[in-house]
């Protein structure tokens, strides 16, 4: 039966099989408000909204496509050979638990750091004074989670498929080199070394890095794997020319970062004073570089820059250049300019670093 009219505000769905197994799942659905899947034979009639009549592969299969998490009261075997011809991969699959009908076990099974099966798991657990089964090697070894921390700390991942990777490294004792700029105190293990505020050495053994922070490695050894966590904390002032294209604002930002050894994909919005905000070229450099356009009066700018040019604001004729910095500086919380004004030919560009989230 298809899932029909669910109330799909509700990103979670319990699924039974037997007839124990629909007593439990009814219970968890009550205590966590989540969608219901039973068997029709053991629905009563006011229940009826919450049943299906066709195999529970069919079921399983299209709520693993609609749910964020997925509560399967089954034997373990069954869910997993429902669920093999629609796994992907952790980035996109949902939270999978398993828990037997007697509700003695509640199994973390998919997506336990990604999707939070494996802290549902234990919240389940409690509740049902059950055992949680964890199996992430870095839960058993209590050893930071690389997913869970860049969720905790709102990091975004360069080439998550390398986590599994790292982690494995992590775990398994071998030589992992971590640069962080960023300032995350965590207590890592002995097999791994961290550096911090200056530029990472490497020694032969050493060929994994992973960066924490907006800053780019000058000269990376050959052969070394890199996976970087990026906090998005840098907001790019701009002021260009009329008719500039869009290709030239991204391509001189882009020279702007490398010349400075830092990523773009920290980079929060682009900022423009609205007399500006009209050139095509500058909203094509923000679709281009996949961050939003923020745009300012002169009289808002004004406030943050009261210096007067030869009797004048700057902001009342504005020359090429002018508001870059304080275009930078503007919104942000606790902002400082990383990044002087700097002319790319035609475009000026300037950089602040906002550290609060």
């Amino acid at each position: 039966m298809a899932l029909g009219k669910t109330d799909f505000n509700r990103d979670k769905i319990i699924i039974s099989l037997t007839k124990k197994g629909s007593i439990l799942a009814k219970k968890l659905s009550a205590y966590l408000k989540a969608d219901l899947r039973v068997p029709r034979r053991y629905a009563t009639e006011e229940e009826q909204g919450a049943v299906y009549i066709g195999p529970v592969t069919e079921e399983i299969q299209e709520a693993f496509m609609k749910y964020s998490t997925l509560i399967l009261i089954m034997a373990a075997g069954i869910a997993v050979r429902s669920m093999v011809p629609v796994i992907r991969n952790k980035q996109v699959d949902p939270a999978v638990l398993i828990i037997d009908e007697d509700g003695r076990f509640v199994i973390s099974l998919l997506s336990g750091h990604w999707g939070g099966a494996n802290q549902l798991a234990g919240s389940l657990a409690k509740y049902l004074k059950a055992t949680a089964v964890i199996t992430t090697a870095s839960d058993i070894n209590e050893l930071p989670s690389l997913d869970l921390l860049a969720e905790e700390h709102k990091l975004g991942i360069d080439h998550p498929e390398l986590v599994p990777k790292f982690t494995g490294a992590i775990v398994n004792g071998e030589p992992v080199v971590i640069w962080d700029h960023w300032g995350i105190d965590l207590a890592w293990p002995e097999n791994v070394r961290l550096v911090q505020d200056r530029q990472p050495q490497f020694t032969p053994e050493e060929k994994m890095l992973l960066i924490i922070g907006y800053r780019e490695v000058s000269a990376l050894t050959s052969g070394v794997l890199t996976l970087a966590l990026r906090p998005v904390c840098l907001t790019v002032g701009i002021d260009c020319s009329q008719g500039i294209s869009g290709a030239r604002i991204a391509g001189a930002i882009r020279r702007y970062f490398r010349e400075h050894y830092w990523s773009v994909r920290s980079i929060r919005a682009i900022h423009v004073i609205d007399l500006r905000q009209q050139e095509p070229g500058i909203t094509e450099a923000c679709k281009e570089l996949g961050v939003p356009l923020v745009t300012f009066t002169k009289q808002q700018l004004q406030k943050m820059t009261p210096e007067l040019k030869n009797g004048q604001n700057v902001f009342d004729a504005p020359e090429l250049g002018e508001v870059s910095e304080p275009a930078a500086l503007y919104g942000t919380k606790n902002g400082k300019l990383i990044g002087p004004k700097q002319n790319m030919g035609q475009i000026t560009v300037a950089v602040a670093l906002d550290h609060s989230q």
